[in-house]
Order: structure tokens, then C-alpha cells, then sequence
């Protein structure tokens, strides 16, 4: 009889749920296990390779940069970024309803490079006049870009996971005031509790890829910001980790029943996103490790979607969005197509002709910038725009799936996605 009181609510069914939308997390550990074991045995594990394999005359190091890093955007994120473009532009309904929004998001493209260019032509001006730019200056409109991005990407993971995690809760009825009041605490708190504990962490400017915020200064008496708020931020994630454990033992205790699904998503996300801000190596890679498991979110929830409301459109002007959700083979070798175009189509080669053959080196510093392993300041312009305009698909996407996936607003999207 205890056993039941913990209850099992699922979006699709038990097989899918567990696969797509809560277990997409071990993917994330996955990679967090490849991580630690170079971390353990190898001296430089950022650069050195884990193994080689042969292919011909051909040797290819397996580095974190390969395994981790270009598994994750070649074959998961960049597809993901194509679901979302494919659910808008294509989708007459959502030309109809959201023109303006899905006109506004193409400004995203111009945003990286405007910020990144912008202190090279301000350095010219004064170097014009004869007060040249402090040295490394030049590289702070990519670092604060770079920056600005990956925050925005956390914060749009983050997102999803609430998405999730309120539509587990709506499935189970779950929303008794003091026990929703307490979940969103929780939730909030242990997901941004750990970056503030890694923005104030000894290690920090250990970490590549992110600018000296000074935290660990010694400001009065020769004590840091840091200093205080890292075991103050321990503390309170600590303490908001007792309550929660503590309100569901006694909900068991009192015999109410538990919402084991929401339960068993927060056992395995929360802990990923503790662990990836943990240590500057892992944290180096924090982007594809608490990505990889939204992104197998994303490409189920949009597939679904699409399959519930396309299928059923027989109008002309459905036929292409209709096709491209007609099977998931179909869908997933669009998406990989997409993947090819980004980073190796027509305008990318003609990128490499103005670049006198350095596109591939380009686009591995690019990507890794992107997934936070590499320093912006340590590439070169054109390496830095080209991250910028790649990123921008990223960019275009969380603008529009703040607009397109609002459950409590949207009357389709909650009929076609079954909720």
C-alpha cells in the first residue's frame, strides 16, 4: 500500500516519457563521465586526446573538443535549432498569428557581430586620434556576447525544464498551494543557485571562457564578494534541499500521494546542473552537458506536436510542413541536412574560399567558443564573427520558442501536444 502512494503521471506514455523526456538527462551524464575519466587520467584533459583512431592515412585524436563538443552540436543541437525554424516558418498558422514575431527574430543574426566589430571600429576611431585601445580590449564586445549567450542559453534549458515539469504537474492535479508554492522554489533555487556558487568559486578564473568578474578581490578587511556569498549560496541550496526532501516525507507520512513524475525528473537533472558548475574543466563543457538532454526533449515534444496537428491539415498550403513531419526519418534526415548546410554549405565554402582555406580550424575555435571551451580573446576576429552568426540560429531559436510553446496561453498548442 506504501508503494502507491507515489503516482506516475505521463505526457505521452511510460516508455516515451522515460526515454525522451526524463531520461534525455543521462545523456547529460554520459558526457559527464567521459569528462571526469579525462579529468582522471590525462594531464592536460582540454586538449589532450583520449584516444586516436586510424582511418587510412588519416589519424584523428579523440579530444573532450571531438567527443563532447561536436557530437553534441552536429548531431543533437543544430537539428533542434532546424525543429523550431520548421514548426514557424513553415507552418502557416503561425505566419497568420505571429508574423512580426518570426520577422523580429531574424534580427538576431546582426546582434553578435555588431557587439564583437563594435570595439575594433571604436579602437580605429581613437587610435585615429592618437590614443590607440588598452591592450585585450579589442576582444571584449566577443567575451560579453559569448557571455550573454550562454546565459541565455541556461536560462533557456532551464525553461524547458520547467515546461516539463509544470506539464507533470498539471497531469497529476498537482498544485495543493503550499506544496506548488514549494516547488517553485525549489526548482528555481537549484537550478541558478549553482551558477552563482561557480561564479563566486575559487576556480572560476580557472574556467575558460568567461571574463574575471573580480568576485575573489579582496574588497574590506581583505575579504572577497566570493568569499562571502559561496558558502552563503552552499548554505541556502543546502538548506532549500532539506526542506523540499523534508515537505515530501511528510506528505508520504500523512498519506498523500507523491507526484512521481516531477519527482524522478528533478532526482535527475538537478544533481547534472550541480555537478557540470563544479569544477573548471567540467564547467568548460557546461553547455553541451546540460544541453544534450533538452535537446532530446525538444526534438520528441516538437515531433509530437507537429505529428498531432499536421497530420490531421490537408490544405495545400500544409503539404510541405506535412512532409516534413510525415516520419521520423524524414524529419531527422532534414535536420541533419540542415546541420551539413550550417557548418559545410554553399555560403560556408565560399566562407572558406575568402578565408584562403582556414574554415575548418575556423569553425572547430568557433564551435568550441560557442560551447564555452575555448577563450573568445584567443581567436581571431573572423573566428569570433563566425561563432556569432552560427550562434544566431541558437539566438533565433529561444526568441521563438518563447512565443510558440506557451501552454497556459495557447489553446492549440496544449490540444496538440495533449495536455
Amino acid at each position: 500500500m506504501q508503494a502507491s502512494r507515489v503516482r506516475f503521471h505521463w505526457i505521452l506514455s511510460p516508455g516515451k516519457d522515460l526515454l525522451f523526456y526524463i531520461g534525455s538527462a543521462l545523456a547529460g551524464w554520459l558526457y559527464l563521465g567521459v569528462i571526469l575519466f579525462a579529468i582522471a587520467t590525462l594531464d592536460e584533459p582540454l586538449s589532450a586526446p583520449l584516444a586516436t583512431i586510424g582511418l587510412g592515412a588519416v589519424t584523428i585524436p579523440l579530444t573532450l573538443e571531438l567527443l563532447v563538443v561536436l557530437s553534441w552540436a552536429l548531431i543533437l543541437d543544430a537539428p533542434h535549432v532546424w525543429a523550431t525554424l520548421a514548426r514557424t516558418l513553415f507552418d502557416p498558422d503561425e505566419w497568420r498569428v505571429r508574423r512580426r514575431e518570426i520577422l523580429f527574430s531574424f534580427v538576431w543574426f546582426g546582434v553578435g557581430p555588431l557587439v564583437i566589430v563594435a570595439p575594433y571600429a571604436l579602437g580605429a576611431i581613437f587610435s585615429g586620434w592618437g590614443r590607440p585601445p588598452p591592450a585585450g580590449s579589442l576582444a571584449l564586445g566577443a567575451i560579453l556576447f559569448f557571455v550573454f549567450f550562454r546565459l541565455w542559453a541556461y536560462y533557456h534549458v532551464v525553461r524547458q525544464h520547467w515546461g516539463f515539469f509544470r506539464l507533470y504537474k498539471r497531469k497529476a492535479d498537482d498544485f495543493d498551494p503550499v506544496s506548488d508554492r514549494l516547488d517553485t522554489w525549489f526548482f528555481h533555487l537549484s537550478f541558478y543557485l549553482p551558477l552563482v556558487l561557480f561564479m563566486t568559486s575559487a576556480w572560476y578564473a580557472e574556467t575558460p571562457g568567461f571574463p574575471d568578474l573580480g568576485l575573489r578581490r579582496p574588497l574590506v578587511a581583505g575579504v572577497s564578494v566570493g568569499e562571502v556569498v559561496y558558502p552563503a549560496a552552499w548554505a541556502a541550496f543546502s538548506a532549500v534541499l532539506v526542506v523540499y526532501i523534508a515537505h515530501q516525507w511528510r506528505l508520504w507520512r500523512a498519506g498523500r500521494m507523491l507526484n512521481g513524475s516531477k519527482l524522478l525528473l528533478l532526482g535527475l537533472v538537478v544533481p547534472l546542473h550541480v555537478v557540470a558548475f563544479s569544477h573548471p574543466v567540467v564547467t568548460a563543457f557546461v553547455v553541451p552537458l546540460v544541453t544534450v538532454g533538452h535537446n532530446i526533449q525538444y526534438h520528441c515534444i516538437v515531433y509530437s506536436y507537429a505529428r498531432n496537428k499536421y497530420s490531421r491539415r490537408a490544405e495545400p498550403e500544409f503539404r510541405w510542413i506535412r512532409g516534413l513531419f510525415s516520419n521520423f526519418a524524414v524529419y531527422a534526415l532534414v535536420g541533419l541536412v540542415f546541420t551539413f548546410a550550417l557548418y559545410k554549405g554553399p555560403l560556408v565554402e565560399t566562407f572558406r574560399a575568402a578565408t584562403g582555406g582556414r574554415l575548418d580550424e575556423m569553425l572547430f575555435n568557433s564551435l568550441a567558443m560557442m560551447a564555452g571551451v575555448r577563450d573568445p580573446a584567443e581567436l581571431a576576429l573572423g573566428e569570433q564573427v563566425m561563432a556569432a552568426l552560427i550562434v544566431g540560429f541558437a539566438m533565433q531559436h529561444y526568441y521563438l520558442d518563447s512565443k510558440i510553446w506557451r501552454v497556459s496561453k495557447d489553446r492549440q498548442v496544449r490540444q496538440y501536444l495533449k495536455v
